[in-house]
C-alpha cells in the first residue's frame, strides 16, 4: 500500500469515528454477545485506566465473546476532549499507527459450562503509539462490520505538569459529620502558564468513577500566584453513600459470600443471592470494599480469564415499590452507566426489586441507586443510606487548553479517599 492510500484510509477511519462518537464517548457494551469488559492498567486488575504519556505502563482492554463462531475483531482509536466528545484532531496528530488493526491476542475458554473466547488488547503497543495526553475512546468491531460497534473502551493519558493536593471531610456547608462529604483540592501550576483559570482549565471530579453525579465547570475560590484553591465549594459536596455490598462466587460446588444457593438450569448455572435489605437509617458499619470494582476469580484455576465460568446471578432487594423513580443495580459491572441493562423490576409477589445478570465468576461490589423521575443523577439515600464515614474514592482530572490550543491536554490527576 502506498503512502497516499494509507493517508486516504486514515481519513476514512477518522470520519467514521467522528460519526460513531457523535455523543460523548462512554465505556460500554453494545452487543449481547460481549461480556465482562474491563479497562485497567496492565498487571493491575483493580486500577483506574489512566497511564502516563510516553511511560512504560499500558492500558489493558479485556473482554469475552460468547458466540460460538470465530470472530476477527478490529479496533480504532479516537482522541476526545475533556467532556469525551471527539477532539476533531486527525489520527495522524494523536497517534503513530493505523486504524482498523486486528486483535490477535485471544484464547478459548477451558473446561467451562459456557463456551467463550477471551480477548485482550494492550495500548500502546508495537503497532500503535499515542502522541498526546488527554482522553481516548477505543471502538471494537468485527473486521468485516466496521459500522457496527460492539463495545467502547475509554481511558486517559496524562502528562503530569501540575501538582494536586486534596482532602475529603465530613465537615460540609450542609451538615457536619452527617450525610455528606466535602472534597477540597489545590492546584500548583508552577510549570505551566494559566492566565485565565476559568477558561484555561477544565476540571472533573468523580466519585467512585460514576458519571451520573460527576462535577465539572468549577471555578477557583482563591487565586494566589501559581496556586489555585477549590475549597468550601458547594458543588463539591457529595452524598456520602455507604460501603458497597459484596458477593463472591468462585465455584459451582459450594456457596460463596452472599450466595443462598446454586442450581443448574440448562444451559447456565443460576446463583441466587441472599435477599438484600435497605441500609438507610441504620448504624454505619465499616467494610473493606473496592469502591464498586470487581475481580474475576475462580476456585482451583490457573487462568481466570479463560477458566472462570459464566453464571446467571439473581439479585433481590426487599422493599416496597417506589413509583416516583427507578431503581438501578450500580457498579463497575455496568461500567457505572445507568440504563435499561441494569434497571431493576419490581416483583409484587416477592415484594422485591429483582434483576438477573449474566456474570463471570469472581468478587463483585454493587449498590442500589434510586433515580427520581425526570432526573439523571442517582441517589444513595433511599436504599444504602448516607454516612460521612464511608471510604469513597474521588478522582480529580485537570485539563489544560489555553486560548488558541486545539485540544484538551490532561495535565494532572489525583485520587483521594474519604476516611472513617
Amino acid at each position: 500500500m502506498n503512502k497516499d492510500a494509507k493517508l486516504y484510509l486514515l481519513g476514512v477511519f477518522n470520519l467514521f469515528i467522528l460519526c460513531v462518537f457523535a455523543q460523548p464517548a462512554q465505556t460500554g457494551i453494545h452487543s449481547s454477545t460481549i461480556q465482562t469488559l474491563r479497562i485497567t492498567i496492565a498487571g493491575e486488575p483493580l486500577s483506574d485506566p489512566v497511564i502516563g504519556l510516553n511511560g512504560d505502563s499500558q492500558i489493558e482492554i479485556n473482554f469475552d465473546a460468547l458466540d460460538q463462531s470465530f470472530n476477527r475483531f478490529a479496533y480504532s482509536i479516537e482522541h476526545c476532549d475533556a467532556g469525551w466528545n471527539p477532539s476533531r484532531l486527525s489520527a495522524i496528530e494523536y497517534m503513530d499507527g493505523f486504524q482498523g488493526l486486528t486483535l490477535n491476542d485471544f484464547a478459548n475458554s477451558s473446561a467451562t459450562a459456557t463456551q467463550y473466547t477471551n480477548y485482550r488488547l494492550l495500548l500502546p503497543n508495537d503497532e500503535v503509539r499515542l502522541k498526546l495526553s488527554g482522553n481516548y475512546a477505543v471502538s471494537i468491531y468485527r473486521e468485516n462490520e466496521p459500522d457496527r460497534i460492539l463495545l467502547t473502551a475509554c481511558f486517559s493519558v496524562v502528562e503530569p505538569l501540575i501538582n494536586i493536593s486534596a482532602e475529603v471531610t465530613g465537615n460540609t456547608l450542609t451538615d457536619f459529620n452527617n450525610e455528606h462529604q466535602q472534597v477540597d483540592f489545590f492546584i500548583d501550576h508552577s510549570n505551566i502558564p494559566v492566565i485565565h483559570p476559568q477558561t484555561d482549565l477544565k476540571l472533573f471530579v468523580y466519585q467512585n468513577r460514576r458519571r451520573d453525579n460527576a462535577v465539572s465547570n468549577l471555578n477557583p475560590t482563591t487565586i494566589l500566584n501559581k496556586r489555585l484553591a477549590y475549597d468550601r465549594n458547594r458543588a463539591l459536596i457529595f452524598e456520602a453513600g455507604n460501603e458497597y455490598r459484596r458477593i463472591e462466587f468462585l465455584s459451582h460446588t459450594y456457596n460463596g459470600m452472599g450466595v443462598d444457593n446454586i442450581r443448574f438450569h440448562n444451559p447456565f448455572y443460576h446463583v441466587t443471592l441472599q435477599a438484600d435489605l435497605p441500609r438507610a437509617r441504620r448504624t454505619y458499619s465499616y467494610d473493606e470494599d473496592q469502591n464498586g470494582r470487581f475481580l474475576i476469580r475462580c476456585s482451583r484455576c490457573n487462568d481466570p480469564d479463560t477458566e472462570a465460568d459464566y453464571d446467571i446471578v439473581h439479585f433481590a432487594l426487599q422493599s416496597e415499590p417506589f413509583p416516583d423513580g427507578v431503581v438501578y443495580l450500580q457498579s463497575d459491572i455496568y461500567n457505572n452507566v445507568l440504563d435499561e441493562r441494569n434497571r431493576m423490576t419490581y416483583n409484587f409477589d416477592t415484594k422485591a426489586y429483582e434483576k438477573a445478570v449474566l456474570l463471570k465468576q469472581g468478587n463483585y461490589n454493587y449498590q442500589y441507586i434510586f433515580v427520581p423521575n425526570g432526573e439523571t443523577r442517582g441517589e444513595t439515600a433511599m436504599f444504602e443510606g448516607n454516612y460521612y464515614q464511608t471510604e469513597n474514592e474521588y478522582a480529580i482530572f485537570v485539563y489544560y487548553r489555553p486560548f488558541g490550543a486545539r485540544y484538551d491536554r490532561l495535565v494532572g490527576t489525583a485520587v483521594v479517599n474519604g476516611s472513617r
